[in-house]
Parts: C-alpha cells; structure tokens; sequence
C-alpha cells in the first residue's frame, strides 16, 4: 500500500470520536474488549466494529492470551508517528483525559465479570 492510500485509510478510521478514543487508550496500554466497554460505555457489538475498523486500516493488532483478545497498537512507524502528532493536538482534551485516568484504574479482571 503506497503512504497516501495507507493514511488516507488510517484517518478515515480515525474519523469517529470512539475509535480516536479507542486508539488514544491502546497508546497507553493494550486492552481487551471488557475494559473498552467498561471506559466508553457503548455495546460490545460497537465495540467489536470499531475495532474490526481499527484492524482493517492496520492501526490494531490482536493476541490471545488465555480467555481474552488483548487490542494493542500494532507495530509501525508510520503510523505511530502520525499518532503522536494526533494525541499531542489533544493532549488538554477532557475526554481523552478521563479516559486515560480510567484506564489506570480497571483491569480485565475487575471488568469482566461486569
């Protein structure tokens, strides 16, 4: 795929609020779907379609491990760069912010059972 086809595609799924979240949070750990869920509070379907996006435009990756799909940003330059020039603009974003520090405070164990 050639660079502007690659962030062409890449910023398209970014347009929408939840996946620029979701990305925002996988920049700062991996997570499964439960802890997804239990920050954006929307239904594991759209959950599972945001990320389907995300894996699509080859902004995530998936690992099993154990009983869980663990999301995590997947390993590319490119694309990590444009990320950090996106979560600089929103670094004094409220949002992002407290998504952040509610990411630091759940885990797969405490979520799942939710």
């Amino acid at each position: 795929m050639d660079n502007l086809k690659k962030i062409t595609t890449v910023l398209k799924a970014l347009s929408d609020e939840n996946r620029l979240r979701i990305t925002m949070m996988l920049m700062e750990r991996p997570m499964c779907v439960c802890e997804i869920k239990e920050i954006l509070h929307i239904a594991i379907s759209t959950i599972s379609a945001h990320l389907k996006t995300l894996k699509y435009a080859g902004i995530i990756t998936d690992v099993k491990d154990k009983r869980w799909v663990e999301y995590r940003l997947k390993d590319d330059k490119e694309i990590q760069e444009l990320l950090t020039l996106i979560k600089n603009k929103l670094i004094n974003c409220e949002i992002i912010k407290n998504d952040v520090e509610k990411l630091s405070k759940i885990d797969r164990y405490s979520c799942s059972n939710s």
